[in-house]
């Protein structure tokens, strides 16, 4: 019977070998380190608050750890970004998977607590499809409780207010769902945690950091990538 030659004992296990290394790196960088995309907030600690939501039950941001968290802050008789923002976080949490969903929280906070009561919130959620779905919390409270809520995010809800309505003005009553310039979210110099007006979306990750700022004209595509990153 024939023998193979040394040579090619000796090179196939280093084929081999080399083969699988090549195909090694190549699976890695097919499924590459992803990054977060949007303002970087660093990894400072997401101020906690206990509020009630639409289901008329108490929530805190610190039950909500282990899932990665978008938080953003609304009004339910916002004429444009809002509805829009409300939107887009249940496109994004659509196109999570299945897996993802369970370790994902979608939090909206009022800034009309005379008018967002439990029962208007279960309304607009139901408006939004949303108020069947576990990741969603819209929440609020009397005004004495919310304040140092909006004060620790920054958030100003007589500008908001007051930008909305100045945009359905100016558009005849309709706003506009795009840039949306009246609601810039932008960090103030030198501090990278302030900002000036609240299309806000803060995300937050798993031990409840707040980690980017995204906006309101944020692509869903985009916040759910950021959110599938975050819940890994």
């Amino acid at each position: 019977m024939p023998t193979r030659p040394a040579s090619r004992r000796r090179i196939g296990p280093t084929l081999t070998l080399v083969l699988f290394l090549g195909l090694a790196t190549l699976l890695a960088a097919c499924g590459g380190s992803r990054e977060l995309t949007g303002t970087d907030l660093g990894q400072e600690p997401a101020p906690d608050f206990t509020l009630t939501d639409h289901r008329g039950q108490t929530v805190s941001l610190s039950q909500l750890r282990g899932k990665a968290v978008a938080l953003t802050f609304i009004y339910t008789h916002c004429p444009d970004i809002c509805p829009l923002i409300t939107q887009h976080l249940r496109q994004a949490y659509e196109q999570l998977p299945e897996d993802a969903q369970e370790r994902v929280a979608l939090v909206a906070i009022t800034v009309d607590p005379a008018r967002d009561t439990p029962e208007v919130l279960q309304e607009y959620s139901e408006r939004h499809g949303l108020a069947e779905n576990p990741a969603w919390f819209a929440l609020t409270a009397d005004a004495a409780t919310l304040e140092p809520v909006w004060a620790s995010y920054y958030v100003d809800p007589g500008a908001m207010m007051a930008d909305d309505h100045a945009g359905a003005d100016a558009h005849g009553g309709q706003g506009e769902h795009g840039d949306h310039a009246d609601h810039e979210a932008t960090p103030a110099a030198g501090d990278g945690q302030q900002f000036t007006h609240t299309d806000a979306i803060f995300l937050i990750d798993r031990d409840g950091n707040w980690r980017v700022l995204l906006r309101s004209g944020t692509p869903p595509e985009e916040i759910a990538d950021n959110l599938e990153i975050l819940a890994g």
